[in-house]
């Protein structure tokens, strides 16, 4: 349990190492590249011009008539208070943007998944899957259940703060990896909860994705991580449950 978090941080540089060395899969990685950061470069430019408004459309504290060490605490929560809601909001904004270039590249993420599962299982897992129409259906079904989940926690008090960021890291982390799992596990429900019997697992691979600027580094390669990673855990878990 206290390795897994780790591991799954470390999945990223493996996927990357993977991507260079099989170089039909680094071709592969860059369509999402570019979409990713055309889609994160409309975001923060849009964000930038109306953070303030958008963050008041949420929280607007009335100012305060008091004065001298009443007013500076006041104060201090005020300002406090807005850039910590500022990180959330970057922070969830780059989580929905990247659900939304999850469902655009998962004709992409479901060919590449499904060639690395393939080649692990030694042909024994269909390479081909369903048609890119379908597996962008399904890809926005699940986004759906995805982002809803840490987009509703923001607006839980006090609690909903802290929890939506880390929602967001595990579902992400869970969204990458199902391309894999999804082949050996056609039910959603059971999926979702094996993946909730490691936490520390999709916490560690999905928290890096949350980090702005590194998240555009390391998302062109996250599938290939995920899917190795995947291989190393769920996929053993998954592989077990159908030996006789």
């Amino acid at each position: 349990m206290l390795t897994a978090f780790p591991r799954a941080v470390l999945a990223h540089a493996r996927g990357i190492r993977f991507a260079f060395a099989h170089k039909g899969y680094l071709l592969l990685a860059l369509v999402p590249f570019l979409l990713t950061l055309g889609i994160f470069t409309a975001g923060f430019w849009l964000f930038a011009a109306s953070g303030d408004r958008i963050l008041a459309f949420f929280w607007s504290p009335e100012a305060s008539a008091a004065g001298g060490f009443l007013g500076a605490l006041y104060w201090l929560y005020v300002h406090v208070a807005k850039y910590l809601l500022y990180l959330l909001a970057v922070a969830l904004m780059y989580f929905l943007f990247m659900v939304t270039a999850n469902i655009l590249a998962s004709p992409l993420y479901d060919v590449m998944a499904g060639r690395m599962l393939a080649a692990a299982r030694g042909g024994k897992v269909a390479e081909a899957g369903l048609p890119w129409w379908r597996v962008m259906a399904e890809e926005v079904k699940k986004a759906v259940f995805v982002a809803a989940v840490p987009v509703l926690l923001v607006f839980v008090p006090v609690v909903g703060q802290f929890l939506a960021p880390v929602a967001a890291a595990g579902f992400l982390a869970f969204d990458f990896m199902d391309f894999a799992f999804c082949r050996e596990e056609p039910r959603f429900a059971t999926r979702l909860r094996r993946a909730a019997g490691r936490p520390m697992t999709l916490l560690g691979f999905g928290a890096p994705l949350l980090i702005p600027i590194v998240n555009i580094v390391l998302f062109p390669f996250a599938i290939c991580g995920a899917t190795l990673l995947y291989l190393d855990t769920l996929g053993q878990d998954a592989a077990e449950s159908k030996r006789p």
